[in-house]
């Protein structure tokens, strides 16, 4: 029998997970940087307050002093926060300078290889190219002319071009773009890790198969598992030639099982978007967690002694990176696979998989690799899912689940998983989109089976693509399902009510979530100083909306 001993919702976060006390001033630390855009000559100031912080909470926290004095231990986790402020501002800063590179202005030959699928403009194709200039590889962005080429540069090839590198620098627009246009584009390139990009209207060359071998070998490590990963997705994405689809079809069943979105429509786009099933083409956690639960159903009968459940840990790992490797090993997949990784290996603790502890400590450690994932959209929308997920499961198992009829508690869980994790999303969405998903469950209903159906089903298409009668047969599944979720989805977005826009600004988007926590905890504890909160945090979204109107 489950008995829940907090009255406080946020003591519960410190008190389950007391790493949130470095998580929180870490995260501060990242968002001012990128939000500020620290320069460089920062970083002196920055190692100084990081020092004398340091100093003090050492000063302050020194066991003949603080012994019996409770200010003294608020005064040294007040100096440990600002330390990992300090620590936040430097990782993120110190990632963009390591990425910085000084570029010759003059027009000069560069040779790279291409280590991600082409995307097509109206007159351009962009293209990501690892450039080598001896020991020096940098990410850059290409817009090569479509009559420069005669078709698109594959994943894999290594390209020779006459031009100038520069900064990443966003485009100045024109005429009426001049006033709507608000999107960095640069930031999102030094976000992704790209160091500088170049307009190339001609003078492009493939070079040889041996060359191209030659340089391949010459990358980073990551770079060449990335660029193999893309070269086995696109023998897998041919593989889907043989079942027919049409066109659209085809495109989504490439994207939710490779990874691959460059065919997927922007009516496509929008159809997903309008009916709240926009996070089942980019590939993220769900995909992981469909793929990890395939593997602890079938291997259940081993987690009854523990080395089975070590075993059974295993072969999930190896499945989970396995798929981030055929779809690409794209930045995003990467980090849920580090997530869902790291809650794995530390559920064996004795804690078990739903544990807050866990999920603080696997952002803890993705933020100091990656600083620049906070700003991730995809980063954001799947931690605060499984946060959310993991936090209220103890308060709804407590109220709903123990009192509910067996039969109904499948029906119960699945409300539970898409209620929530669609309030922990819907402030971000409501601030990067513009637009909130009113039917979420209705297309949940829909899409949560057909992409079990799907996922599962592509490994075993692609696993048993040497069986002729089976690969056919599996095929017509895929194919039948993909086409009941478009057709689906279509309708569900062309329904009256689907979904209404919200603007948000971030620093609304940012107090609604304490918000929720109060309204929250004056529901189900009845204590009125939540009641109070509740109005401030209120009033707080209220004033930050109207500011940014």
């Amino acid at each position: 029998m489950l008995h829940l001993t907090y009255n406080n919702p946020f003591g519960r976060i410190v008190e389950e997970s007391p790493l949130t006390l470095l998580l929180l001033p870490l995260m501060v630390g990242i968002a001012v940087a990128e939000l500020a855009e620290l320069p460089f000559k920062t970083i002196p100031y920055i190692i100084a307050a990081a020092g004398v912080s340091m100093l003090a909470a050492v000063v302050v926290g020194w066991p003949k002093l603080r012994k019996g004095r409770e200010v003294k231990t608020r005064l040294f986790l007040f100096f440990v926060a600002v330390l990992m402020v300090m620590i936040g501002m430097f990782s993120d800063i110190m990632r963009y300078e390591h990425n910085r590179t000084e570029w010759p202005s003059e027009r000069r030959e560069w040779r790279g290889v291409v280590n991600d699928v082409a995307q097509t403009t109206a007159k351009t194709w962009r293209v990501s190219v690892v450039v080598s200039d001896g020991s020096l590889h940098r990410k850059v962005m290409l817009s090569i002319l479509q009559g420069a080429m005669p078709a698109p540069p594959k994943v894999g090839e290594a390209l020779s071009f006459y031009g100038t590198i520069e900064q990443p620098h966003n485009f100045e627009p024109k005429g009426r773009d001049k006033q709507s246009s608000s999107f960095d584009y640069a930031r999102w390139l030094r976000r992704q890790g790209y160091s500088g990009q170049a307009f190339v209207p001609s003078d492009v060359r493939v070079l040889t198969a041996d060359e191209a071998q030659a340089m391949r070998a010459r990358l980073p490590l990551w770079q060449r598992l990335r660029v193999r990963a893309l070269t086995l997705r696109s023998k897998l994405l041919r593989q889907y030639s043989r079942l027919n689809l049409a066109t659209d079809d085809a495109a989504v069943l490439a994207a939710l099982t490779l990874g691959d979105k460059s065919a997927v429509t922007k009516d496509t786009r929008e159809n997903y978007s309008l009916s709240g099933a926009s996070h089942v083409l980019a590939l993220s956690g769900l995909h992981l967690s469909i793929l990890a639960s395939l593997v602890f159903l079938l291997l259940s009968p081993l987690r009854m002694r523990r080395l089975g459940q070590w075993i059974s840990a295993i072969v999930m790992l190896a499945l989970v990176w396995g798929f981030v490797f055929l779809t690409g090993c794209s930045i995003s997949i990467v980090r849920s696979a580090l997530m869902l990784s790291f809650v794995l290996i530390l559920g064996f603790r004795g804690e078990g998989m739903s544990s807050v502890n866990n999920v603080v400590m696997a952002a803890f450690v993705v933020l100091l690799l990656s600083p620049q994932s906070l700003m991730d959209v995809g980063f954001q929308l799947s931690f605060l899912a499984v946060f959310f997920l993991i936090y209220f499961l103890p308060y709804f198992k407590e109220s709903l689940m123990r009192r509910a009829p067996r039969w109904s508690r499948g029906l119960l869980g699945f409300l539970y998983v898409t209620i929530v994790a669609q309030l922990a999303t819907a402030p971000v969405v409501a601030c990067v989109f513009g637009r909130v998903p009113l039917l979420f469950l209705v297309t949940n209903l829909l899409v949560i089976p057909c992409a079990y159906v799907l996922l599962i089903g592509a490994v075993c298409y692609f696993v048993l693509s040497w069986w002729p009668a089976v690969a056919v047969a599996i095929g017509w599944v895929l194919a039948r399902t993909v086409e009941l979720m478009n057709g689906g989805l279509a309708h569900i977005a062309s329904l009256p009510g689907a979904s209404v826009e919200v603007h948000l600004s971030p620093l609304a988007t940012l107090f609604i979530y304490p918000l929720m926590f109060t309204v929250f905890a004056w529901l189900y504890f009845r204590r009125r100083i939540y009641g109070w909160y509740t109005l401030l945090f209120a009033g707080c979204v209220i004033s930050c909306q109207l500011w940014a109107a």
